[in-house]
């Protein structure tokens, strides 16, 4: 947890304050696992991100078990290329 929170730290640089905006949010739940998808807008000039968690249910709690973010394409020609 530490490490995670102290890569964040250093990517956004937290003490300067961050605003996170979230959109287009997508929630699936089974019995002992969920996963959330979203689009995360952050005040940095990278742009917008694609976000999906992942949690399991374990002894009566919900506990993430993997997060992963990946910058999303906003120049339509790039899109165009990429995916024709």
């Amino acid at each position: 947890y530490d490490a995670v929170i102290e890569s964040w730290a250093l990517a956004f640089n937290w003490h300067q304050g961050v605003a996170f905006h979230i959109r287009d949010v997508r929630v699936r739940v089974l019995p002992d696992m969920a996963w959330v998808t979203m689009k995360a807008y952050v005040d940095v000039d990278s742009g917008p991100f694609n976000v999906t968690n992942i949690y399991e249910f374990h002894n009566g709690q919900w506990f993430m078990v993997h997060h992963h973010s990946s910058v999303m394409l906003t120049d339509p020609m790039v899109d165009h290329l990429i995916f024709g």
